[in-house]
């Protein structure tokens, strides 16, 4: 079995407001719906599950922004496809937190 871990950001361009919240709020929204488990931080969102299945969700999440108003919309993708062995984004962090020194 494999498991994805992709971080995501969508970021809509050209509307004279800074804020995206409102957007960002969107496309959580359609990624919240989706079922798919999800961490959102401050500069992305880290998804986890079937590649196929997030890719989906990525595209609708992109689209989303559009149909809320904006003219353009940057979304940068970045997958972790591990296929040897089932990894987590919890196991991830916690392999580098036992590294750390005490």
């Amino acid at each position: 079995m494999s498991m994805a871990i992709v971080e995501v950001s969508v970021v809509p361009i050209g509307r004279p407001d800074t804020s995206l919240s409102d957007f960002v709020a969107g496309a959580i929204a359609v990624l919240k719906e989706s079922g798919l488990p999800y961490d959102l931080t401050a500069m992305g969102t880290i998804i986890s599950g079937d590649l196929d299945e997030i890719m989906a969700v990525v595209r609708k999440m992109h689209e989303c922004c559009f149909e809320a108003g904006a003219p353009r919309v940057l979304t940068t993708v970045k997958i972790d496809d591990r296929r040897d062995r089932l990894a987590t984004p919890e196991q991830k962090v916690k392999s580098v937190q036992d590294k750390l020194p005490r």
